[in-house]
């Protein structure tokens, strides 16, 4: 069996959250907190090995915001702008053959791709790594957690700006029901 077949049956899924230059890379336009960078591409790995030997379906999910949101992008300096060099996925962390869904705000699940592919692979729980603890893994944890799917946190595979404002996510999480792993 594919490990990474959207069409493979699994109950869980791998969702890794905007891996992508603009935040991850020292040019980037949006970087998370350096010191989270290393720890986080390691935990991230690990946690695709552990995906794929468990068969669980794993979805790359990267930020592709539109051109014509000049607000948005103002605030965001830009970053991640579809179509350009910052949404590349950051080679540090090998998902070949993951299906990729991409987005164009804060949740995930905001691309119905996501969902269905969730749906069609019968998962009920959804394991996310991904940057920005405050923001998008915020956001995408918040909505699957309002869909009915549990959630685990995996919390050393999560960055964001400051150590703080990424405790205080989590934690946020975790009281609506997520799990910290």
């Amino acid at each position: 069996m594919d490990r990474t077949d959207p069409k493979a049956p699994t109950s869980r899924a791998l969702i890794l959250l905007d891996f992508q230059h603009d935040f991850l890379a020292n040019d980037g336009r949006l970087p998370v907190a350096r010191h989270h960078v290393d720890p986080v591409l390691a935990a991230a790995r690990l946690a695709v090995d552990q995906a794929r030997d468990r068969g669980d379906l794993i979805i790359k999910v990267g930020n592709e915001f539109r051109r014509q949101d000049v607000l948005g992008n103002l605030f965001r300096r830009r970053a991640a702008v579809a179509g350009s060099p910052g949404t590349a996925w950051d080679h540090r962390i090998n998902v070949d053959g993951a299906l990729y869904v991409p987005k164009s705000a804060g949740s995930a699940f905001t691309n119905p791709a996501l969902e269905a592919a969730l749906q069609a692979c019968g998962v009920r729980t959804v394991a996310i790594a991904g940057l920005f603890a405050k923001g998008c893994v915020y956001a995408t944890a918040a909505a699957a957690l309002r869909r009915g799917y549990a959630v685990e946190l995996l919390q050393d595979a999560i960055a964001c700006s400051s150590d703080r404002s990424r405790a205080q996510s989590l934690e946020r999480l975790s009281g609506q029901g997520a799990t910290l792993t």
